[in-house]
Protein backbone atom coordinates (compact mmCIF):
# COMPACT_ATOMS: atom_id res chain seq x y z
CA UNK A 1 0.00 0.00 0.00
CA UNK A 2 2.76 2.49 0.49
CA UNK A 3 2.91 2.47 -3.57
CA UNK A 4 -0.27 5.06 -2.50
CA UNK A 5 0.25 5.93 0.73
CA UNK A 6 3.95 7.42 0.40
CA UNK A 7 2.96 9.88 -2.51
CA UNK A 8 -0.56 10.81 -0.64
CA UNK A 9 1.80 11.66 2.26
CA UNK A 10 4.47 13.69 0.03
CA UNK A 11 2.20 15.53 -1.72
CA UNK A 12 0.17 16.53 1.91
CA UNK A 13 3.21 17.79 3.31
CA UNK A 14 3.60 19.91 0.55
CA UNK A 15 0.35 20.63 0.18
CA UNK A 16 -0.17 20.02 -3.08
CA UNK A 17 -3.90 18.37 -3.93
CA UNK A 18 -4.60 16.00 -6.49
CA UNK A 19 -8.67 15.75 -7.82
CA UNK A 20 -8.41 12.00 -8.27
CA UNK A 21 -5.79 10.51 -5.05
CA UNK A 22 -7.56 13.08 -2.56
CA UNK A 23 -11.00 11.71 -3.33
CA UNK A 24 -9.82 8.14 -2.44
CA UNK A 25 -8.64 9.55 0.22
CA UNK A 26 -11.58 12.09 1.76
CA UNK A 27 -14.12 10.39 0.50
CA UNK A 28 -13.36 7.16 2.28
CA UNK A 29 -12.05 8.40 4.93
CA UNK A 30 -9.61 5.91 5.38
CA UNK A 31 -6.13 6.64 7.23
CA UNK A 32 -2.86 5.75 5.32
CA UNK A 33 -1.33 4.42 8.39
CA UNK A 34 -4.41 1.61 9.00
CA UNK A 35 -3.82 0.69 5.00
CA UNK A 36 -0.20 0.34 5.86
CA UNK A 37 -0.26 -2.32 8.80
CA UNK A 38 -0.37 -5.53 6.92
CA UNK A 39 -3.42 -8.18 7.96
CA UNK A 40 -2.94 -11.90 6.73
CA UNK A 41 -7.14 -12.52 6.90
CA UNK A 42 -8.68 -15.34 8.19
CA UNK A 43 -7.74 -18.68 8.29
CA UNK A 44 -3.45 -17.84 8.84
CA UNK A 45 -1.48 -18.08 11.62
CA UNK A 46 1.53 -16.07 12.64
CA UNK A 47 4.41 -17.50 14.40
CA UNK A 48 7.80 -15.84 15.78
CA UNK A 49 8.92 -13.11 17.58
CA UNK A 50 6.48 -10.56 15.71
CA UNK A 51 3.52 -12.69 16.07
CA UNK A 52 2.31 -11.54 19.35
CA UNK A 53 2.27 -7.24 18.33
CA UNK A 54 -0.57 -8.36 16.68
CA UNK A 55 -2.66 -9.07 19.74
CA UNK A 56 -2.74 -5.45 20.10
CA UNK A 57 -4.96 -5.32 17.10
CA UNK A 58 -8.49 -6.00 17.50
CA UNK A 59 -9.25 -9.22 16.31
CA UNK A 60 -6.46 -11.14 17.21
CA UNK A 61 -6.04 -13.97 19.71
CA UNK A 62 -3.55 -16.18 20.81
CA UNK A 63 -3.28 -20.20 20.29
CA UNK A 64 -1.12 -22.80 21.07
CA UNK A 65 0.52 -22.22 17.57
CA UNK A 66 0.42 -18.83 17.10
CA UNK A 67 -1.55 -15.72 16.91
CA UNK A 68 -4.53 -15.35 14.20
CA UNK A 69 -7.58 -13.29 13.50
CA UNK A 70 -10.59 -14.97 14.73
CA UNK A 71 -14.27 -14.42 13.53
CA UNK A 72 -15.48 -15.10 16.96
CA UNK A 73 -14.36 -11.68 18.49
CA UNK A 74 -16.48 -9.71 16.29
CA UNK A 75 -19.13 -7.67 18.42
CA UNK A 76 -22.74 -8.41 17.13
CA UNK A 77 -23.27 -4.93 16.00
CA UNK A 78 -20.37 -5.36 13.77
CA UNK A 79 -21.28 -8.87 12.86
CA UNK A 80 -24.64 -7.60 11.46
CA UNK A 81 -22.99 -5.05 9.56
CA UNK A 82 -20.64 -7.79 8.04
CA UNK A 83 -23.94 -10.31 7.66
CA UNK A 84 -25.38 -7.14 5.32
CA UNK A 85 -22.17 -6.07 3.18
CA UNK A 86 -22.32 -10.09 2.45
CA UNK A 87 -25.77 -9.20 1.45
CA UNK A 88 -24.92 -6.21 -0.81
CA UNK A 89 -22.45 -8.34 -2.54
CA UNK A 90 -24.32 -11.06 -2.87
CA UNK A 91 -27.14 -9.07 -4.66
CA UNK A 92 -24.83 -7.23 -6.75
CA UNK A 93 -23.22 -10.18 -7.98
CA UNK A 94 -26.86 -11.96 -8.90
CA UNK A 95 -28.21 -9.13 -10.41
CA UNK A 96 -27.81 -8.41 -14.50
CA UNK A 97 -25.37 -5.41 -14.75
CA UNK A 98 -26.57 -2.22 -15.88
CA UNK A 99 -23.94 -0.33 -18.28
CA UNK A 100 -25.99 2.60 -19.74
CA UNK A 101 -25.81 5.04 -16.85
CA UNK A 102 -22.48 6.80 -19.32
CA UNK A 103 -21.22 8.26 -16.24
CA UNK A 104 -24.15 11.29 -16.16
CA UNK A 105 -24.36 10.99 -12.30
CA UNK A 106 -21.30 13.31 -12.37
CA UNK A 107 -22.96 15.82 -14.25
CA UNK A 108 -26.00 15.42 -12.13
CA UNK A 109 -24.03 16.46 -9.30
CA UNK A 110 -23.18 19.74 -10.82
CA UNK A 111 -26.43 20.10 -13.19
CA UNK A 112 -28.09 23.82 -12.58
CA UNK A 113 -25.88 24.94 -10.02
CA UNK A 114 -23.36 27.72 -8.58
CA UNK A 115 -22.42 25.46 -5.57
CA UNK A 116 -19.99 23.45 -6.84
CA UNK A 117 -18.52 20.95 -4.40
CA UNK A 118 -15.25 21.23 -6.17
CA UNK A 119 -14.36 24.23 -7.24
CA UNK A 120 -10.57 24.14 -7.62
CA UNK A 121 -11.22 21.44 -10.46
CA UNK A 122 -12.44 23.05 -13.29
CA UNK A 123 -15.54 21.91 -15.27
CA UNK A 124 -15.03 20.49 -19.25
CA UNK A 125 -18.14 22.37 -20.43
CA UNK A 126 -19.76 25.33 -19.95
CA UNK A 127 -22.90 25.13 -17.56
CA UNK A 128 -25.48 25.84 -20.14
CA UNK A 129 -23.67 22.78 -22.37
CA UNK A 130 -23.56 20.77 -19.52
CA UNK A 131 -26.94 20.90 -18.81
CA UNK A 132 -27.94 20.11 -22.39
CA UNK A 133 -25.52 16.90 -22.02
CA UNK A 134 -27.99 15.57 -18.76
CA UNK A 135 -31.01 16.76 -20.72
CA UNK A 136 -30.41 14.92 -23.55
CA UNK A 137 -30.18 11.20 -22.18
CA UNK A 138 -31.96 9.36 -19.36
CA UNK A 139 -30.75 9.41 -16.33
CA UNK A 140 -30.33 6.14 -14.44
CA UNK A 141 -28.07 5.95 -11.34
CA UNK A 142 -28.68 3.11 -8.96
CA UNK A 143 -26.37 4.26 -6.42
CA UNK A 144 -27.55 6.11 -3.30
CA UNK A 145 -24.23 7.58 -2.80
CA UNK A 146 -24.08 9.13 -5.97
CA UNK A 147 -27.38 10.16 -6.03
CA UNK A 148 -27.42 11.98 -3.35
CA UNK A 149 -25.07 14.52 -3.98
CA UNK A 150 -27.72 15.42 -7.35
CA UNK A 151 -28.64 18.41 -7.24
CA UNK A 152 -32.05 19.55 -6.10
CA UNK A 153 -32.72 19.93 -10.06
CA UNK A 154 -31.15 17.02 -10.93
CA UNK A 155 -33.33 14.65 -9.05
CA UNK A 156 -36.37 14.30 -10.56
CA UNK A 157 -34.47 13.68 -13.85
CA UNK A 158 -33.32 10.59 -12.63
CA UNK A 159 -35.61 7.10 -13.10
CA UNK A 160 -34.55 6.01 -9.45
CA UNK A 161 -34.41 6.88 -6.85
CA UNK A 162 -32.18 4.80 -4.34
CA UNK A 163 -32.07 5.62 -0.65
CA UNK A 164 -30.13 3.76 1.87
CA UNK A 165 -33.61 1.30 2.27
CA UNK A 166 -33.46 0.54 -1.09
CA UNK A 167 -29.47 -0.59 -1.39
CA UNK A 168 -30.20 -3.99 -1.48
CA UNK A 169 -32.88 -3.41 -4.58
CA UNK A 170 -31.47 -1.55 -6.86
CA UNK A 171 -27.29 -1.40 -6.54
CA UNK A 172 -25.95 -3.39 -9.37
CA UNK A 173 -22.63 -4.79 -10.55
CA UNK A 174 -22.07 -2.30 -14.00
CA UNK A 175 -22.22 0.48 -11.54
CA UNK A 176 -18.47 2.48 -11.62
CA UNK A 177 -18.89 3.01 -7.49
CA UNK A 178 -20.50 0.01 -6.43
CA UNK A 179 -17.21 -1.10 -8.10
CA UNK A 180 -15.22 1.46 -6.21
CA UNK A 181 -16.79 0.31 -2.70
CA UNK A 182 -15.42 -2.63 -3.22
CA UNK A 183 -12.34 -0.89 -1.17
CA UNK A 184 -14.76 0.45 1.49
CA UNK A 185 -16.24 -2.74 2.23
CA UNK A 186 -12.88 -4.83 2.02
CA UNK A 187 -11.55 -1.97 4.84
CA UNK A 188 -14.28 -2.53 6.88
CA UNK A 189 -13.61 -6.07 6.92
CA UNK A 190 -10.15 -5.60 8.22
CA UNK A 191 -8.42 -7.67 10.23
CA UNK A 192 -10.45 -10.66 8.74
CA UNK A 193 -9.94 -9.67 5.37
CA UNK A 194 -6.34 -9.66 3.41
CA UNK A 195 -4.48 -6.88 3.49
CA UNK A 196 -3.61 -8.04 -0.52
CA UNK A 197 -7.63 -7.73 -0.80
CA UNK A 198 -8.10 -4.06 0.36
CA UNK A 199 -5.03 -3.49 -2.14
CA UNK A 200 -6.80 -5.05 -5.13
CA UNK A 201 -9.95 -3.04 -4.38
CA UNK A 202 -8.11 0.21 -3.81
CA UNK A 203 -6.12 -0.76 -7.38
CA UNK A 204 -9.51 -0.71 -8.40
CA UNK A 205 -11.35 2.14 -6.95
CA UNK A 206 -8.34 3.84 -8.61
CA UNK A 207 -8.43 2.42 -12.18
CA UNK A 208 -12.18 3.60 -12.27
CA UNK A 209 -11.40 7.41 -10.79
CA UNK A 210 -8.64 7.79 -13.14
CA UNK A 211 -10.98 6.10 -16.39
CA UNK A 212 -13.59 8.55 -15.19
CA UNK A 213 -11.17 11.78 -15.02
CA UNK A 214 -9.34 11.48 -17.97
CA UNK A 215 -8.77 14.20 -19.97
CA UNK A 216 -11.51 15.01 -22.49
CA UNK A 217 -9.41 14.45 -25.67
CA UNK A 218 -8.46 11.18 -25.03
CA UNK A 219 -12.21 9.83 -24.80
CA UNK A 220 -12.59 7.68 -27.65
CA UNK A 221 -16.03 8.14 -30.09
CA UNK A 222 -18.42 5.14 -29.77
CA UNK A 223 -18.65 3.80 -33.25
Amino acid sequence: MRLWTGPHRARAARGETHPVYDFLWHYYSVRPALLERWHPGLGVTLAGDGARGYLTHAGYTESAVGVTADARSLSAGRLESVRWIASLLRACTERPPVHSCFGLHEWAMVYRTDDIRHPATPLRFPPDELAAIVESMPVRCSHFDAFRFFTPAARPLNRLQPSRETRLELEQRGCLHANMDLYKWAVKLLPYAPSELVADCFALALAALQRQHRPAGRRRRRQ
